[in-house]
This record gives structure tokens, C-alpha cells and sequence, in this order.
């Protein structure tokens, strides 16, 4: 049997399988959250337990303030939780099943309600008579007697003005939106009225008599228009405005705090769905990328990558691709297990191929490695590549760490620190490849580039002592041009002129001085340098003299006349272009009265 007790109930007095009734306070996608009538204590009806059948929306179901029955089926002592269930079935074998009896808690206050055949319908006249003196301000017991013989007609006279008044009040009271609600209730308060005229006369006069005495309790149930109700019993039960001001505030925070909960879970709703939109959209131009082949050229996966290299296992650059993939992921060690898949899967032919995936492994190992597992990586790749391409490989990346430590890019790597392993490995490949001319070119460069012109000049000699003779011309040749580049061009002059004046007949050392000089800005240093070699400076000797005139063939000649114009062309004037020709055919009609 459901509950009827007139004192507060609290939360030790709720017990496991006990029914009660209340109201709905709030809804939730969850379930729904029920306040017991006559009691503090609140509890959530999952939504579960909220019907005998699946629902899957309870804002149709349910609405706050709506009066139900609730069976406790679990109670938490530490956290003061109750949880209820509203399935219809657990009510079934109840006598007031019906939910219009939820409001039959006003009887409560009546001691004579046990006897009465029909509870529900005498409270709501209890109710109604309570409401009705209380509105107009009438607590007039003498002029409605029970022994009266007219007493019914009184009686509901009395209700039917009464009902009147409190309409007007409730009204002014509550928004437009709700005054079709507030009709409504009004009229079933009239009806329940007129149908109640007919009862046992003497009890229900003996029940309003005990009801005006004493302070009125309006919390019985009874629904006048939901929230207009509500405060029309704050406003009889205190008579004073401010109170009803306040409770209306604070029903208007619960109603914002509601709006507020189900914007979140709208929001919340939006928000999956344009994700899951995203999604899809993605998937669309995943597979449309799959089907017109354009997936292969920006793979994202490691399934674009194994069936890109399915497809082409040769390219060194899907591989390298595959291991900085996997390098963005942060897995070094599945990098260099691609790479040494790579190994094994080009064929032995494509030697640069395997090259290039060798020095993408050096570079992990460089930057993510230890100096062993560097070292090791150096000797494995030497074993199946040149060694000397390795080493130099290695040194350009060195290279390029000490420039990256310069400039500040190489925040994990110490300036001295990077020197010191360019100047060790440099070292190293001049003294494993000394008869190698590039390896001494490249050392070169490394120094004059950072400005180390002495260590410059001392290595140069030592590399002219290691190479053959027949090498000396070309690395000179590169030195003086990183001199006009890096260090100072008066050197560089001197070298050069060094050179010519040993190998007067090397047009190719001639062009690179003339392209230098141009380079340079010295476009009179190249004019003086092409008026050297077309007019000799006279000697004293005139066998020297001959053998200077006879230098170069006419074909050299050739040549240079049009080297020299084409730089008068670009960088002189018609005056100079002019002076190109006549020098041109002076040198022809020398060169002709010679031969004859």
C-alpha cells in the first residue's frame, strides 16, 4: 500500500520496495528525476525503469510536474540516493491506480479521511473549499451550518465564487503562454466542485470546520495551472509579496537551469552529428581518391604506403616517405625497420636507389642515434654501397648541421659539438680516401666556407702532396674559385695567373677566370685579362716573344673573341663591342702575315 503519514518523510523512512507518491521535477535523456510528496527526499527513475516498454524519447512521455507513483527499488547511504522505478506493471494490483489519485495526499490532514468510502474526491472538495476561504479572506464558520437544510446550495455557491476569484488572481499572475492551462484547471476545479455537492454533508462541513481552524497546509496535491498554482500557496500561506517574488525567481532559475541543460545536450547532439557528417565526408573522398588513383600521390596510411610500394618497390622516395611517417609518430625503430625492408626489396641494379634510402637511414641515425649506431650504420652501408659516396654522404649532412647550430635552427645540437664531428669525420674520409680529389675539394670547402682560411692553406698543400700530379691543375682550379667566393679574390688572381702562366693553353681555366672576375663585378679585370692573352706584352727575348705569339691556335683564338664580345655585349657598350672587332681582326691579319 502507497504511503500516508502526516509527518515529513526523510531518508532513513525510505525502504527498498516501498511505493510513494510524487512529482517530476526534471527530465533528462537519462531518466527522469522524482521528488516523494510530504518528504525532502528526491531520487532519479532511469530511463529504464520510466515504462514497461522501451522508450527512446521521455520528453514525450513525461512533463515536469506531472504527479506519479514510484516503487523504490535501490537506495545509496553514503551518497543519499534513491532510485525509483515507474513501470506500470509494479502498480497493477494496487485499489487507486489511477494517476488522477496522486492528489489525494491533502487527506492526510483530515482525521476523519480513513472513513470516508471515496478519499480522493472528498480531498479535492477539502481542497477546493481550503483554496476558496482562503482566497476571499473569509473564515465565516457561523453563516454555513451543517445542520442547515440549504447547506449544499450554500456550499456551492460559496466554491463557485470562490473559484472565480482565484482564476482572476492565478492569471495575473502567470505568463499568456500558461493561461490556457490555468482555464483548464479552473474549470476541472469547478466540476470536481459541483460532482462533490452530493457527499455526506455533516463530514465534509466537520472537515472544512477542522481545516479553517488551523494553519493551512496547500501543498495537498492539487494542481491549480502548474507554476501559477505553486505560487498563489506561497502567497496564501505567508500573505506577503516579497515571499512570492522570491519563489517565483527561484522556479524561474530551475526553469533556466533546465533550458540550460537541454541547450547542452542539443548542443552535445549538434555536435556528434557534424562530426559523424565529417566523417562521412572524408570516407566519400577517401574512396573517391581510391577510385581515380590520386590516393597513391599523397599517401596517409600505412596501407597507402605498402600498397604504394606494392606497386613500386624500387622508389627510394616512397620509402623514404614510408620512414618519415612513421618518424611523425614518434617510432624510430619501425623507421628503420622500413628502411631495412627497403634493402631487401630493390633490386640489386638500382644501386643509387639503395643509396638514397641508406642516407635517409644515416640521417635517422644522425639525429636520433647514438654515435655507435651511427658508426655501425657508416660500415654496414659502405659494405653495400662506395664508400666513398657514403663518407661524403655523411659529410654534407655534418655540413649542414654545424650551419643549422650557426644559425640557431639546431636547438638539440652544441655549436662546438657539431664542429667537432664534421672536423673528425672530414678527417677521417681524407685520410681513408686521400687519392680522391673530391674528398680534398670537399674538405676544402667545408673550411673556407666558416672561415678558416689558414686551416684552408695548410690543407691544400697537404692534398697536393697526396694527389697524382695530373689532379693538381683541377684542384687548384677549385680552390682559387671557393677563394673569389669565400675568401679574398687577390688570391685567388694569383692562383689563377700561377696556372696560366704553366698551362697558357688550358682554355677551360680561361673561361672560369673571365666567369669569376664577371662574377665578381670586375669587368675591367676581365678586359685587361682577354687584352693580355690577344697582345702579349713584348719580351726582350725574341725567341720568348715567338713563343708566346704561337700560345694558342686560331681556333682557341675564336673562342675567346667571342667570349669576350658576348661579355661586351651584356655588360659594355657599342664602343667596347667595336674595340672586341677591331682587336679581332688585327689578331687575323698578324696571324696571316705570319704564316706567309
Amino acid at each position: 500500500t502507497l504511503l500516508e503519514a502526516k509527518d515529513k518523510l526523510t531518508f532513513e523512512d525510505i525502504k527498498v520496495g516501498s511505493k510513494y507518491k510524487g512529482h517530476i521535477t526534471r527530465i533528462e535523456p537519462y531518466g527522469v528525476f522524482v521528488h516523494i510528496e510530504n518528504s525532502h527526499v528526491s531520487g532519479l527513475a532511469h530511463l529504464s525503469e520510466c515504462s514497461d516498454d522501451y522508450i527512446k524519447n521521455l520528453s514525450g512521455m513525461y512533463y515536469t510536474g506531472d504527479f506519479v507513483k514510484a516503487l523504490v527499488i535501490k537506495t545509496d547511504e553514503e551518497t543519499k540516493r534513491v532510485g525509483f522505478s515507474l513501470k506500470a506493471s509494479h502498480f497493477a494490483d494496487d485499489s487507486d491506480s489511477d494517476d488522477s489519485s496522486s492528489s489525494s495526499d491533502s487527506s492526510d490532514e483530515s482525521d476523519s479521511a480513513a472513513d470516508d468510502s471515496d478519499d480522493s474526491d472528498d480531498d479535492d472538495e477539502v481542497q477546493v473549499v481550503k483554496t476558496s476561504i482562503d482566497l476571499t479572506g473569509s473564515n465565516d464558520e457561523d453563516s454555513m451550518d451543517s445542520d442547515d437544510e440549504n447547506y449544499a446550495s450554500k456550499l456551492a455557491t460559496k466554491l463557485e465564487t470562490a473559484g472565480k476569484k482565484s482564476k482572476d488572481k492565478v492569471e495575473k499572475q502567470r505568463p499568456p503562454s500558461e493561461s490556457s492551462d490555468s482555464d483548464e484547471a479552473s474549470s476541472d476545479s469547478d466540476s470536481d466542485s459541483d460532482d462533490d455537492d452530493d457527499s455526506d454533508d455533516s463530514d465534509s462541513s466537520h472537515e472544512v470546520d477542522n481545516k479553517v481552524g488551523q494553519t493551512m497546509d496547500t501543498d495537498v496535491g492539487f494542481d491549480w495551472g502548474g507554476q501559477a498554482s505553486a505560487d498563489a500557496k506561497r502567497e496564501n500561506t505567508s500573505g506577503n509579496d516579497s515571499d512570492s517574488s522570491s519563489d517565483d525567481s527561484s522556479d524561474d532559475d530551475e526553469d533556466d537551469n533546465e533550458d540550460n541543460d537541454k541547450k547542452k545536450a542539443s548542443h552535445k547532439s549538434r555536435k556528434k552529428a557534424a562530426a559523424k557528417r565529417r566523417e562521412e565526408k572524408e570516407i566519400s573522398l577517401r574512396e573517391s581518391a581510391l577510385a581515380d588513383g590520386t590516393a597513391d600521390e599523397n599517401p596517409e596510411t600505412s596501407a597507402d604506403f605498402e600498397r604504394l610500394l606494392a606497386s613500386d618497390p624500387n622508389n627510394s622516395e616512397s620509402w623514404i616517405k614510408y620512414m618519415a611517417f612513421h618518424l611523425s609518430l614518434a617510432d624510430i625503430d619501425s623507421a628503420r625497420s622500413i628502411a631495412n625492408r627497403a634493402f631487401d626489396r630493390i633490386e640489386f641494379r638500382q644501386e643509387r636507389e639503395k643509396l638514397n634510402v641508406w642516407t635517409a637511414l644515416l640521417t635517422l641515425e644522425l639525429k636520433y642515434g647514438s654515435s655507435k649506431s651511427l658508426q655501425d650504420t657508416i660500415d654496414r652501408a659502405c659494405q653495400h654501397n662506395n664508400p666513398k659516396q657514403v663518407y661524403m654522404r655523411v659529410c654534407e649532412m655534418l655540413e649542414r648541421e654545424v650551419e643549422a647550430a650557426k644559425t640557431g635552427n639546431a636547438s638539440s645540437v652544441d655549436e662546438v659539438e657539431a664542429i667537432n664531428r664534421a672536423d673528425e669525420m672530414f678527417a677521417r674520409a681524407c685520410k681513408k680516401f686521400k687519392s680522391k680529389k673530391t674528398v680534398w675539394i670537399s674538405h676544402l670547402t667545408y673550411l673556407l666556407k666558416n672561415g678558416r682560411h689558414t686551416e684552408a692553406h695548410a690543407l691544400l698543400k697537404r692534398a697536393l702532396l697526396s694527389l697524382a700530379q695530373y689532379k693538381h691543375v683541377e684542384t687548384m682550379s677549385k680552390f682559387a674559385q671557393l677563394e673569389f667566393e669565400y675568401g679574398s679574390a687577390e688570391r685567388a688572381r694569383t692562383i689563377f695567373d700561377g696556372l696560366l702562366e704553366k698551362h697558357p693553353k688550358k682554355m677551360d681555366l680561361v673561361f672560369v677566370y673571365v666567369d669569376k672576375e664577371v662574377k665578381n663585378g670586375e669587368i675591367q679585370a676581365a678586359r685587361n685579362l682577354f687584352e693580355r692573352i690577344v697582345n702579349p706584352p713584348t719580351e726582350a727575348d725574341p725567341q720568348e716573344q715567338q713563343k708566346k705569339k704561337k700560345k694558342m691556335s686560331d681556333k682557341q683564338m675564336k673562342a675567346l673573341f667571342k667570349k669576350w664580345y658576348r661579355m661586351e655585349e651584356i655588360h659594355g657598350d657599342y664602343e667596347t663591342c667595336d674595340h672586341v672587332k677591331e682587336s679581332a681582326r688585327t689578331y687575323v691579319e698578324r696571324s696571316t702575315a705570319s704564316k706567309s
